[in-house]
Formats: C-alpha cells, sequence, structure tokens
C-alpha cells in the first residue's frame, strides 16, 4: 500500500525507509529517537517553541493517564463505532499526547488500520511517541497537514485548533470527522475560582464553521461530576488548561493546595460527514 504521507516542501508521497522519512525529489525528514517525525518547516512554526509546553503535556498526560476523563473517550469512541465503517486511515489532528487516538486504536483493534497523529508542539509528540509506538506521529501545523488529498476516513479535533479547508483538503469523500469543543459549563467550578464573571460556553458556534461542507450526523453532550480526592490531580487539571495562564499568582497557590475539589465536565461532541470536498 502506497503512503498517504507527503512531503511539505514538494507535496509529493513520503515513504518510510528504515529511520526516515524520503520523497522522490530527495527531500528526507528523520525520525527522532523518541519515534516522531518533525515534518514542520521552518517558516510554518509562527513562533520559536510553538503549541502547549512540557509542563502543561506533562500534567496533561499525568491527569489522563488516572481515567478522569475516560468518560469523554468511551463516549468520542461510542460514537465512532456507531457510525463509521471501514476505517483504514485515521488522523488526530491536535492530538497532544495521544490519549483519544490510542484509546481509540485500541477499542476498534483493527490490524487493516493505519493511525497518525498530528501536533505543532515537538514536547507533544515526544510524549506521544513515547507512550504509544505503534502509531505515526508527526509534527504539522494546523493548516499545513502531512497527508495526500482526500486519503482519511476519519479526523478527530479534540479540543485543538483546526484548519476547515485543510480538513476537506485530506478527508475522503464522505469521510467522518470527530470534534470534540467545551460544552456550555465545562470546568464551570474551575473557572469560578479564576474570574470575576463567568460566561457559558457556545458550543453551537462551531457549526458555522462546517455548516457548508459537512452534515451533521449526530452530536450529544458527555456530561458528569468530576470529583478529585487528591491535591497532584487537582493540580495536574489546573496547569493542563489554559485557565493557568490567566489566573493570578495567588489564585493559582490557592487551587494548588486544595486537596479536593469537583466541577462539572461538559464536553459537546459532533459527529460530521464531509459532503463537499471541493477545497480552495
Amino acid at each position: 500500500m502506497n503512503s498517504i504521507v507527503r512531503c511539505p516542501v514538494c507535496q509529493q508521497s513520503l515513504s518510510e525507509q528504515g529511520k526516515a522519512w524520503h520523497c522522490e525529489n530527495n527531500h528526507h525528514y528523520d525520525v527522532a529517537k523518541q519515534g516522531y517525525c518533525n515534518l514542520l518547516l521552518a517558516n510554518q512554526k509562527g513562533s520559536a517553541t510553538p503549541g502547549d509546553d512540557a509542563n502543561m503535556l506533562q500534567s496533561r498526560h499525568v491527569f489522563l493517564s488516572a481515567g478522569h476523563y475516560q468518560p469523554v473517550s468511551g463516549a468520542i469512541n461510542r460514537l465512532i463505532t456507531k457510525h463509521c465503517s471501514t476505517l483504514r486511515q485515521i488522523l488526530d489532528l491536535g492530538c497532544g499526547e495521544g490519549y483519544y487516538l490510542s484509546a481509540l486504536k485500541q477499542q476498534l483493534n483493527n490490524p487493516d488500520a493505519h493511525y497518525y497523529g498530528t501536533d505543532i508542539s515537538k514536547q507533544a509528540l515526544k510524549l506521544a511517541a513515547r507512550h504509544h509506538k505503534s502509531i505515526n506521529w508527526f509534527v504539522a501545523a494546523a493548516k499545513n497537514q502531512p497527508f495526500l488529498d482526500h486519503q482519511l476516513d476519519l479526523i478527530l479535533n479534540i479540543f485543538a485548533p483546526a484548519d476547515w479547508h485543510e480538513i476537506q483538503r485530506i478527508l475522503k469523500p464522505e469521510g467522518h470527522v470527530l470534534l470534540a469543543v467545551a460544552g456550555s459549563n465545562h470546568l464551570q467550578s474551575l473557572r469560578e475560582l479564576i474570574y470575576e464573571s463567568v460566561n457559558a460556553h457556545q458550543p453551537e458556534r462551531f457549526i458555522e464553521k462546517f455548516a457548508a461542507a459537512f452534515e451533521l450526523i449526530e452530536s450529544t453532550d458527555c456530561q458528569f461530576t468530576l470529583q478529585l480526592a487528591d491535591n497532584e490531580s487537582i493540580r495536574s487539571l489546573l496547569h493542563m488548561t489554559p485557565y493557568f495562564w490567566q489566573a493570578g499568582e495567588q489564585c493559582r497557590q490557592s487551587i494548588e493546595d486544595l486537596q479536593s475539589f469537583s466541577t462539572p465536565v461538559n464536553v459537546r461532541l459532533y459527529l460530521l460527514k464531509l459532503t463537499n470536498s471541493q477545497s480552495d
């Protein structure tokens, strides 16, 4: 089977040869010792170290590994297995440390499927590749995905930036997207500790982004009360979210000193099918 991975320089197909990816124009990209490959060109970075930093990613890894968001992962997997069949090429766009893609791979248990994770954060891919060896991990920007046109059966986009024109380009006709965004009162109690006034999230605003090219197959909310009874999990929750940077030092310290904490979790899931694959 030919590779669907695309060279970021000449847009020709890349093939994996040993510890590197090569194209017919002799561009090559080494696989790092941790197991990921960097396909992010210097002019696509936007900053010296784009994406989530090591502290945020390690906190998220600790939190997710403890199973606190297993209901979210389970809801994602149920929605996909309910509506999607014959999945062969699967991408997690903005994969972070790889938790959700790895869980889906285990759920599908399909030896014929190929799994890819992309993220602009090199630190994220180091962590993902270290813990999940059988997935292809690539450093890449959301608007410059390293895949040939119309090759992917399913794209996950979970709490991550997305470029919908690029998604249209790389997704097969009638391929699916699983989009996960914050529901109205997601992490409400945490936000109330940080902000004087808390506005409800508006997951419906994402509909206008995909309405022209995608059919909405199903939407559902995954809701539960997250109850944390240890300080490490509370600190990990704070540090893995962007709210950490928006909290003042005194506020951070008061949250980090908590020994128990509970908050609503509300994640809106959209399963979409591509109906218009024309990209600009």
